[in-house]
């Protein structure tokens, strides 16, 4: 896949990632009050335009909040991209995943692609441990007038279905959000993975997001750092109010 580099494709680089380091003036830590929501061993890599995270063991747990607890290393883009009510718009990079547990179960770990909006309290993602991809739609605690919702979808034919299967490689993940139709597409390299409609409280304004995170109830009796940890990385990074220009 071709990373994107000129105006006449649609889409705008958001970082070209040169790295040695992660621009500061592009990325910033997810702070929900307690501090930075970054795991304390985490390395991170920037060359050759990718950003790679690697976290040896999971430390971030939260015995009592339960996006804490899910939070392992995450990091959102300092500028808020606005969505078009007339247009749709789109944000993709290309996503490689080995955040993953030996038990199978993904709410042991993943890495994200996500769009959020704290002002409605929304936010939408697509999620891979490398072996298995998801479509994520939630509504986060404290939007005084909805009630929170997390909810993961998974097609388990979508590979088989294209002809291809999961590995290990980099997937490009595009999420599509038309403001005039309430509607956001969850798109891996181009296919349609979910779509969600009929939403009437579609963000005009989104953050994009690098994440690593877990999905284990809290009060279960383990926390959600058993020993596991994993690897992740990101590039390509774009947007565009023109979605179905080409990549």
């Amino acid at each position: 896949m071709s990373a994107v580099s000129d105006s006449q494709s649609g889409w705008t680089p958001y970082d070209e990632l040169a790295g040695p380091e992660l621009d500061a003036e592009l990325w910033q830590p997810a702070d929900f009050g307690t501090g930075p929501r970054i795991e304390p061993h985490a390395r991170t890599t920037v060359k050759d335009g990718t950003v790679t995270i690697d976290v040896p063991r999971f430390e971030n747990t939260d015995t009592e909040n339960q996006g804490l607890d899910n939070t392992k290393h995450l990091l959102f883009s300092t500028r808020g991209f606005p969505v078009p009510a007339e247009r749709t718009a789109g944000f993709s990079a290309e996503l490689r995943s080995e955040v993953r547990d030996q038990a199978g179960d993904y709410r042991l770990g993943f890495a994200s692609f996500t769009l959020a909006d704290m002002a409605t309290h929304r936010v939408f993602a697509i999620l891979s441990t490398g072996e298995r991809i998801f479509a994520e739609e939630e509504r986060l605690p404290g939007h005084a007038e909805s009630s929170p919702f997390t909810r993961i979808i998974e097609d388990p034919f979508f590979f088989s279905r294209g002809g291809t299967r999961p590995d290990g490689g980099f997937r490009r993940c595009t999420i599509e959000i038309d403001r005039s139709r309430g509607q956001v597409d969850f798109r891996v390299d181009d296919e349609i993975l979910h779509v969600v409609a009929g939403l009437s409280d579609v963000p005009d304004e989104v953050h994009m997001a690098l994440g690593i995170f877990t999905l284990l109830p809290i009060g279960e009796g383990e926390g959600s750092a058993r020993g596991q940890g994993g690897r992740a990385s990101w590039r390509n990074i774009a947007y565009t109010s023109h979605p179905d220009a080409p990549r």
